[in-house]
């Protein structure tokens, strides 16, 4: 097996340890400018800088986790986001909410990014690509109003890729600039649960 492999095969073994989704990965990712979804299967191509942010997930460095002798840590030794996410799981990009899941849009975005702390910057593109369907699929985050309003930074500057069609995108970046409030993700789940 080639480096490849098996950081390929570690990995999965350690998102199915932690009974997480690659949708959850992609969440506990955000801000680090790489995906994982779609490297078990091959379809995207594993790049330097996932192998190094991955194992940050668990509270390792990468040259420990690439180590045969490397164990699941610890619940008390993962990073605080990580055990957030697992105690109170998201709706990611494996669920479908149906056309109704439009109007909630702010619920679901509060719920995907309530785990991030205080200084990361994400993506628009980063952030929707983990939401559920149909919102996957290519949302503007509004912030003027409603439940999103002060509860992250848009920043002046954005970052430029080519998406799936060759073509050029600026995709806005945001900052989580104050710690998420408590009851702001309650009022996103009491909404979700009415709807």
């Amino acid at each position: 097996m080639n480096i490849k492999e098996i950081f390929i095969a570690k990995s999965k073994m350690f998102r199915l340890h932690f009974q997480l989704n690659e949708d959850e990965i992609d969440l506990l990712l955000l801000g680090k400018n790489v995906v994982y979804k779609g490297v078990e299967s091959n379809y995207r191509e594993l790049k330097l800088q996932l192998i190094e942010a991955y194992p940050l997930i668990f509270g390792l460095d990468h040259n420990k986790f690439q180590k045969d002798e490397t164990t699941y840590p610890l619940w008390d030794d993962l990073p605080e986001e990580t055990k957030k996410l697992i105690e109170d799981r998201p709706y990611t990009a494996a669920d479908n909410v149906g056309e109704a899941g439009l109007t909630n849009t702010a619920s679901y975005v509060i719920l995907a990014i309530k785990h991030l702390e205080i200084g990361t910057i994400f993506s628009e593109s980063e952030l929707t690509r983990c939401l559920p369907s149909p919102l996957n699929k290519g949302i503007t985050i509004n912030q003027v109003s409603g439940m999103l309003k002060g509860a992250f930074k848009k920043l002046r500057k954005s970052r430029k890729f080519k998406n799936d069609n060759g073509e050029e995108v600026n995709d806005a970046l945001y900052l989580i600039h104050k710690a998420m409030d408590k009851r702001l993700i309650g009022k996103a789940k009491r909404k979700l649960e009415r709807d």
